[in-house]
Protein backbone atom coordinates (compact mmCIF):
# COMPACT_ATOMS: atom_id res chain seq x y z
CA UNK A 1 0.00 0.00 0.00
CA UNK A 2 0.78 3.38 -1.12
CA UNK A 3 1.67 6.17 1.37
CA UNK A 4 -1.13 8.05 -0.35
CA UNK A 5 -3.34 5.19 0.33
CA UNK A 6 -2.02 5.26 4.14
CA UNK A 7 -3.18 8.50 4.61
CA UNK A 8 -5.84 8.57 3.18
CA UNK A 9 -7.30 5.26 4.57
CA UNK A 10 -5.91 7.35 7.89
CA UNK A 11 -8.37 10.07 7.05
CA UNK A 12 -11.15 7.89 6.90
CA UNK A 13 -10.20 5.92 10.01
CA UNK A 14 -10.29 9.26 11.62
CA UNK A 15 -13.46 10.65 10.98
CA UNK A 16 -15.34 6.88 11.82
CA UNK A 17 -13.77 7.53 14.96
CA UNK A 18 -14.65 10.56 15.67
CA UNK A 19 -18.15 9.68 14.97
CA UNK A 20 -19.17 6.74 15.19
CA UNK A 21 -16.49 5.32 18.39
CA UNK A 22 -16.45 8.98 20.36
CA UNK A 23 -19.27 11.22 19.48
CA UNK A 24 -22.52 8.55 18.79
CA UNK A 25 -21.35 6.26 22.04
CA UNK A 26 -20.98 9.57 24.02
CA UNK A 27 -24.48 10.46 22.89
CA UNK A 28 -26.01 7.49 23.79
CA UNK A 29 -24.66 6.77 27.45
CA UNK A 30 -25.30 9.91 28.35
CA UNK A 31 -28.76 10.84 26.97
CA UNK A 32 -30.00 7.80 25.61
CA UNK A 33 -29.59 5.10 28.73
CA UNK A 34 -30.97 7.91 31.22
CA UNK A 35 -33.74 7.91 29.13
CA UNK A 36 -34.37 4.30 30.24
CA UNK A 37 -35.72 1.30 28.14
CA UNK A 38 -33.95 3.01 24.95
CA UNK A 39 -35.86 6.07 25.01
CA UNK A 40 -33.76 9.25 24.10
CA UNK A 41 -33.23 12.42 26.77
CA UNK A 42 -33.59 15.20 24.73
CA UNK A 43 -30.34 17.25 25.33
CA UNK A 44 -30.00 21.27 24.83
CA UNK A 45 -29.75 21.81 21.15
CA UNK A 46 -26.31 23.17 20.15
CA UNK A 47 -26.52 26.57 19.23
CA UNK A 48 -25.52 27.75 15.71
CA UNK A 49 -27.90 29.66 13.00
CA UNK A 50 -28.20 26.00 11.72
CA UNK A 51 -31.33 24.14 12.75
CA UNK A 52 -30.79 20.49 13.66
CA UNK A 53 -34.28 20.02 15.05
CA UNK A 54 -35.84 16.92 14.05
CA UNK A 55 -32.31 15.08 13.59
CA UNK A 56 -32.36 12.14 15.76
CA UNK A 57 -30.82 8.31 16.12
CA UNK A 58 -31.66 7.14 13.19
CA UNK A 59 -29.78 9.63 11.46
CA UNK A 60 -26.76 7.22 12.53
CA UNK A 61 -27.69 4.74 10.03
CA UNK A 62 -27.77 7.75 7.44
CA UNK A 63 -24.43 8.66 7.85
CA UNK A 64 -23.14 5.65 8.04
CA UNK A 65 -24.86 4.38 4.67
CA UNK A 66 -23.09 7.83 3.53
CA UNK A 67 -19.86 6.66 4.78
CA UNK A 68 -19.78 3.23 3.78
CA UNK A 69 -20.98 4.72 -0.21
CA UNK A 70 -17.14 7.01 -0.21
CA UNK A 71 -15.02 4.65 2.32
CA UNK A 72 -15.80 1.37 0.85
CA UNK A 73 -15.06 1.92 -2.63
CA UNK A 74 -11.98 3.35 -2.19
CA UNK A 75 -10.91 0.64 0.31
CA UNK A 76 -12.03 -2.26 -2.08
CA UNK A 77 -10.21 -0.43 -5.63
CA UNK A 78 -7.14 0.63 -4.05
CA UNK A 79 -5.32 3.55 -5.53
CA UNK A 80 -6.37 5.74 -8.31
CA UNK A 81 -3.61 4.84 -10.59
CA UNK A 82 -4.42 0.72 -10.27
CA UNK A 83 -8.08 1.84 -11.57
CA UNK A 84 -8.75 2.07 -15.42
CA UNK A 85 -8.85 4.80 -17.27
CA UNK A 86 -11.87 6.00 -19.37
CA UNK A 87 -10.35 7.44 -22.61
CA UNK A 88 -13.26 7.34 -25.67
CA UNK A 89 -15.45 10.55 -25.61
CA UNK A 90 -18.80 8.26 -25.71
CA UNK A 91 -17.42 6.40 -22.16
CA UNK A 92 -16.33 9.78 -20.80
CA UNK A 93 -19.70 11.19 -21.79
CA UNK A 94 -21.96 8.56 -20.00
CA UNK A 95 -19.63 7.91 -16.92
CA UNK A 96 -20.15 11.98 -16.64
CA UNK A 97 -23.84 11.94 -16.81
CA UNK A 98 -24.27 8.69 -14.92
CA UNK A 99 -22.04 11.11 -12.23
CA UNK A 100 -24.96 13.41 -12.24
CA UNK A 101 -27.58 10.67 -11.93
CA UNK A 102 -25.78 9.34 -8.87
CA UNK A 103 -25.38 12.65 -7.18
CA UNK A 104 -29.18 13.42 -8.00
CA UNK A 105 -29.99 10.18 -6.71
CA UNK A 106 -28.28 11.03 -3.18
CA UNK A 107 -29.56 14.34 -2.80
CA UNK A 108 -32.88 12.63 -2.96
CA UNK A 109 -31.71 9.86 -0.48
CA UNK A 110 -31.12 12.89 1.68
CA UNK A 111 -34.27 14.06 1.32
CA UNK A 112 -35.90 10.38 2.04
CA UNK A 113 -34.35 9.43 4.83
CA UNK A 114 -35.27 13.22 6.68
CA UNK A 115 -39.14 12.82 4.91
CA UNK A 116 -41.67 13.85 7.81
CA UNK A 117 -39.45 14.07 10.22
CA UNK A 118 -37.47 16.95 8.56
CA UNK A 119 -38.36 19.92 5.74
CA UNK A 120 -34.50 19.77 4.04
CA UNK A 121 -35.63 23.10 2.43
CA UNK A 122 -36.37 24.60 5.61
CA UNK A 123 -34.09 23.42 7.36
CA UNK A 124 -31.51 23.44 4.69
CA UNK A 125 -32.42 27.25 4.78
CA UNK A 126 -32.64 26.95 1.23
CA UNK A 127 -35.93 29.09 1.04
CA UNK A 128 -37.31 31.83 3.86
CA UNK A 129 -35.41 34.56 5.70
CA UNK A 130 -31.90 34.22 3.81
CA UNK A 131 -29.79 36.90 4.42
CA UNK A 132 -28.21 37.64 0.41
CA UNK A 133 -25.71 39.73 1.75
CA UNK A 134 -23.71 37.37 3.44
CA UNK A 135 -23.99 34.79 0.89
CA UNK A 136 -23.00 37.56 -1.58
CA UNK A 137 -19.22 37.12 0.28
CA UNK A 138 -18.65 34.48 -1.40
CA UNK A 139 -15.77 36.01 -3.59
CA UNK A 140 -14.25 36.91 -0.13
CA UNK A 141 -14.12 32.95 1.27
CA UNK A 142 -12.34 32.09 -2.21
CA UNK A 143 -9.87 34.41 -2.56
CA UNK A 144 -8.85 33.63 1.37
CA UNK A 145 -9.39 29.89 0.43
CA UNK A 146 -6.71 30.77 -2.72
CA UNK A 147 -4.20 32.53 -0.43
CA UNK A 148 -4.03 29.19 1.63
CA UNK A 149 -3.34 27.50 -1.29
CA UNK A 150 -0.74 30.23 -2.38
CA UNK A 151 1.02 30.20 0.97
CA UNK A 152 1.10 26.61 0.71
CA UNK A 153 2.93 26.44 -2.22
CA UNK A 154 5.40 29.20 -1.34
CA UNK A 155 6.19 27.34 1.90
CA UNK A 156 7.43 24.39 0.01
CA UNK A 157 4.26 21.99 0.53
CA UNK A 158 3.53 20.79 -3.05
CA UNK A 159 7.12 19.99 -3.52
CA UNK A 160 7.62 18.36 -0.06
CA UNK A 161 3.70 16.54 -1.00
CA UNK A 162 4.89 15.25 -4.88
CA UNK A 163 7.52 12.93 -3.19
CA UNK A 164 4.93 10.76 -1.86
CA UNK A 165 2.72 11.03 -4.78
CA UNK A 166 2.95 9.01 -7.75
CA UNK A 167 2.62 10.96 -11.42
CA UNK A 168 1.83 14.48 -10.79
CA UNK A 169 -0.65 14.42 -7.83
CA UNK A 170 -3.67 15.07 -10.07
CA UNK A 171 -7.01 13.80 -10.08
CA UNK A 172 -7.70 11.74 -12.62
CA UNK A 173 -10.51 13.96 -13.91
CA UNK A 174 -8.38 16.72 -13.99
CA UNK A 175 -6.46 15.41 -16.37
CA UNK A 176 -8.83 13.86 -18.33
CA UNK A 177 -9.75 17.64 -18.85
CA UNK A 178 -6.63 18.89 -19.66
CA UNK A 179 -6.63 15.95 -22.14
CA UNK A 180 -9.95 15.60 -23.56
CA UNK A 181 -10.92 17.83 -26.95
CA UNK A 182 -14.91 16.29 -27.18
CA UNK A 183 -16.96 19.27 -26.93
CA UNK A 184 -19.65 17.16 -25.15
CA UNK A 185 -17.04 16.22 -22.17
CA UNK A 186 -15.95 19.41 -21.67
CA UNK A 187 -19.27 20.78 -21.56
CA UNK A 188 -20.76 18.42 -19.02
CA UNK A 189 -17.30 18.34 -17.05
CA UNK A 190 -18.30 21.47 -16.40
CA UNK A 191 -21.33 21.04 -15.68
CA UNK A 192 -20.21 18.55 -13.20
CA UNK A 193 -17.93 20.88 -11.37
CA UNK A 194 -20.11 23.82 -11.35
CA UNK A 195 -23.59 22.78 -10.98
CA UNK A 196 -23.73 18.81 -9.54
CA UNK A 197 -20.91 19.35 -7.24
CA UNK A 198 -22.08 21.99 -5.67
CA UNK A 199 -25.58 21.50 -5.26
CA UNK A 200 -24.86 17.90 -4.10
CA UNK A 201 -21.62 17.74 -2.15
CA UNK A 202 -23.51 20.89 -0.07
CA UNK A 203 -26.81 19.28 0.71
CA UNK A 204 -24.77 15.86 1.28
CA UNK A 205 -21.77 17.40 2.83
CA UNK A 206 -22.81 20.16 4.86
CA UNK A 207 -26.76 19.89 4.69
CA UNK A 208 -26.95 16.22 6.21
CA UNK A 209 -23.70 14.89 7.50
CA UNK A 210 -22.45 18.64 9.39
CA UNK A 211 -26.16 18.96 10.89
CA UNK A 212 -25.96 15.50 12.09
CA UNK A 213 -22.85 15.68 13.33
CA UNK A 214 -24.00 18.90 15.23
CA UNK A 215 -26.71 16.90 16.84
CA UNK A 216 -24.72 14.25 18.42
CA UNK A 217 -21.58 16.32 18.98
CA UNK A 218 -21.93 19.85 18.70
CA UNK A 219 -20.09 22.61 16.48
CA UNK A 220 -16.50 22.55 16.69
CA UNK A 221 -16.66 18.33 16.02
CA UNK A 222 -19.40 18.35 13.37
CA UNK A 223 -16.63 21.31 11.63
CA UNK A 224 -13.65 19.49 11.53
CA UNK A 225 -15.72 15.99 10.84
CA UNK A 226 -17.53 16.99 7.66
CA UNK A 227 -14.51 19.19 6.82
CA UNK A 228 -11.80 16.23 7.37
CA UNK A 229 -14.37 13.78 5.44
CA UNK A 230 -14.93 15.68 2.37
CA UNK A 231 -10.92 15.87 2.24
CA UNK A 232 -11.00 12.27 2.24
CA UNK A 233 -13.57 11.37 -0.18
CA UNK A 234 -11.98 12.72 -3.33
CA UNK A 235 -9.29 10.31 -2.45
CA UNK A 236 -6.13 12.27 -3.45
CA UNK A 237 -3.23 13.16 -1.45
CA UNK A 238 -2.25 16.56 -2.80
CA UNK A 239 -5.78 17.83 -2.27
CA UNK A 240 -6.05 15.97 1.29
CA UNK A 241 -5.53 18.92 2.74
CA UNK A 242 -6.38 21.86 1.11
CA UNK A 243 -9.79 20.41 0.09
CA UNK A 244 -10.39 19.99 4.16
CA UNK A 245 -9.62 23.31 4.95
CA UNK A 246 -12.71 24.25 2.29
CA UNK A 247 -14.50 22.01 3.88
CA UNK A 248 -13.96 23.42 7.48
CA UNK A 249 -14.55 27.15 5.41
CA UNK A 250 -17.84 25.36 4.15
CA UNK A 251 -19.22 24.08 7.36
CA UNK A 252 -18.11 27.64 9.12
CA UNK A 253 -20.03 29.74 6.45
CA UNK A 254 -23.07 27.13 6.58
CA UNK A 255 -23.39 28.12 10.66
CA UNK A 256 -22.26 32.18 9.65
CA UNK A 257 -25.30 32.27 7.31
CA UNK A 258 -27.36 29.94 8.50
CA UNK A 259 -28.74 28.74 4.68
CA UNK A 260 -26.55 26.06 2.63
CA UNK A 261 -27.07 28.72 0.22
CA UNK A 262 -24.08 30.00 1.52
CA UNK A 263 -21.61 27.45 0.89
CA UNK A 264 -23.06 26.52 -2.44
CA UNK A 265 -21.85 29.94 -3.66
CA UNK A 266 -18.55 29.61 -2.33
CA UNK A 267 -18.47 25.90 -3.81
CA UNK A 268 -19.53 27.24 -6.99
CA UNK A 269 -17.19 30.20 -6.89
CA UNK A 270 -14.27 27.81 -6.31
CA UNK A 271 -14.67 25.40 -8.71
CA UNK A 272 -15.77 28.03 -11.51
CA UNK A 273 -12.26 29.41 -11.22
CA UNK A 274 -10.68 26.82 -11.44
CA UNK A 275 -12.58 25.37 -14.50
CA UNK A 276 -11.65 29.16 -15.74
CA UNK A 277 -8.06 28.70 -15.27
CA UNK A 278 -8.03 25.35 -16.20
CA UNK A 279 -9.48 26.66 -19.83
CA UNK A 280 -7.20 28.88 -19.76
CA UNK A 281 -4.38 26.86 -20.03
CA UNK A 282 -5.71 24.36 -22.21
CA UNK A 283 -6.17 26.43 -24.75
CA UNK A 284 -2.83 28.37 -24.30
CA UNK A 285 -0.17 25.71 -23.48
CA UNK A 286 2.50 28.10 -23.11
CA UNK A 287 1.27 29.43 -20.39
CA UNK A 288 0.73 25.89 -18.77
CA UNK A 289 4.67 25.76 -19.12
CA UNK A 290 5.34 29.13 -17.59
CA UNK A 291 3.08 28.15 -14.10
CA UNK A 292 4.62 25.48 -11.48
CA UNK A 293 1.84 22.34 -11.05
CA UNK A 294 0.36 22.79 -7.60
CA UNK A 295 -2.44 21.74 -5.77
CA UNK A 296 -4.23 24.78 -5.95
CA UNK A 297 -5.50 23.49 -9.88
CA UNK A 298 -7.05 20.52 -8.27
CA UNK A 299 -10.75 21.22 -9.08
CA UNK A 300 -12.57 20.07 -5.10
CA UNK A 301 -15.04 17.03 -7.02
Amino acid sequence: MSIEDQVIGSAFAICAGMFFMGAVPWYVLRYVSRGGMGREQMPPLPRGRVPIKGFGLIDILGVSLFFAFYAVPWYLSGSAEESSVLTEPGELSFALIFGLIVQALQVGMVFVILFRRVNPMEAFGLWGNVDWRKVALAPVAVVIMWAFMISLDAAGYNVWIGQFVEGDGKQEIITLFETSSDPLVLVLMVVVACVGAPLAEEVIFRGYIYGVAKRFAGIPLAVVFSGLLFGAVHGNLAALLPLTVLGIILALTYEYTGSLWGPIAIHFCFNALTVVIQLIFKFNPHLLEEVEKNAGFILPW
